[in-house]
């Protein structure tokens, strides 16, 4: 090896040492910077994520949870809404038997009061048609002097004897 190879080898090795230290000066000054800040920002972008995550994880559970509350509630509700609506057919239908039973009992006695008030009318009708026939029968009867004067007569006697 001669003097002219050990000199190039020798520039060669500090060129390189020198594009070396230049891109370690560049690295350091501007690309590890860039690189570090990049880094932060993914990083700060999975922090984030990872939060979202959480967060729309809570966010989903509170929403089943709610969801399951409000079917549970539904249920309840839907249970009460039938046992109402079955409690109001039966006081309808109750009301509507004693309705009936009012009703029926009602003609009844409309019946019987029509019934008593033709038996009064027929009674009152016979009555006078009796009271008349008997005013005819004793003027029939008592319509001459003799009658009259018998029928006092015995009156008479009957007030005497008492």
């Amino acid at each position: 090896m001669n003097v002219d190879q050990m000199i190039l080898i020798f520039f060669r090795l500090f060129n390189f040492a020198v594009v070396l230290g230049i891109f370690v000066h560049v690295w350091r000054r501007y690309g590890r910077t860039y690189i570090m800040a990049e880094y932060e920002k993914w990083h700060e972008y999975l922090i984030g994520l990872q939060q979202a995550y959480v967060r729309l994880h809570e966010e989903d559970t509170a929403v089943r949870n709610e969801y399951a509350d409000d079917e549970q509630e539904r249920s309840a509700l839907k249970e009460r809404l039938f046992a109402w609506r079955d409690a109001v057919q039966k006081q309808e239908q109750s009301l509507a038997d004693e309705k009936e039973a009012r009703e029926n009992a009602l003609n009844k006695r409309i019946k019987a009061q029509v019934h008593r008030v033709q038996e009064y009318r027929l009674y009152h009708q016979i009555q006078k048609e009796a009271i008349q026939q008997v005013r005819d029968r004793l003027r029939e009867e008592y319509s001459s002097k003799a009658a009259q004067k018998q029928i006092v007569e015995s009156i008479l006697k009957r007030l005497d004897a008492a």
